[in-house]
């Protein structure tokens, strides 16, 4: 784990970095995933602004003036648990987490929210993009 604490500026600045270096994000032709969307880690909200698969943006408790096409909400713990080096089963990506939530009403999930169409459309980025959370958090970046 690294010195700099989960989620704070200092981490989503490492996280961007790593987001926007990563050679499998522009091999795999996500420089057509140009989507808004939010994560929230409990009561805190950060939106991602990605264009041309890279983020262009991290605002951090976003207003209705910002614009978002979907998200993915979590407590602080399922967070915790899904940047660990191996995180446990069913919060290692975000569909098994999302199902164990919206499906089976299970606690201690990530789920989606938004627009599904979207998230579908964007699928392979955008868990590429989640997935590199856990790159950030246990690398220190890229």
């Amino acid at each position: 784990m690294t010195e700099t604490s989960f989620a704070t500026h200092e981490w989503w600045e490492s996280f961007k970095e790593t987001v926007n270096d990563d050679d499998e994000m522009k091999v795999r032709g996500h420089d057509k995933f140009n989507e808004n969307f939010y994560i929230d880690i409990g009561d805190e909200r950060v939106l991602i602004r990605m264009d041309g698969g890279q983020i262009s943006d991290i605002t951090p408790n976003p207003t209705m003036n910002h614009q978002w096409s979907f998200g993915v909400e979590g407590d602080r713990e399922a967070w915790e648990e899904f940047v660990q080096e191996t995180p446990p089963a069913f919060n290692h990506e975000i569909i098994a987490s999302h199902y164990r939530s919206a499906v089976r009403n299970e606690d201690g999930h990530l789920q989606l929210t938004g627009d599904n169409k979207r998230i579908f459309q964007n699928l392979r980025a955008f868990q590429r993009t989640l997935d590199l959370m856990r790159v950030a958090h246990n690398n220190g970046g890229t």
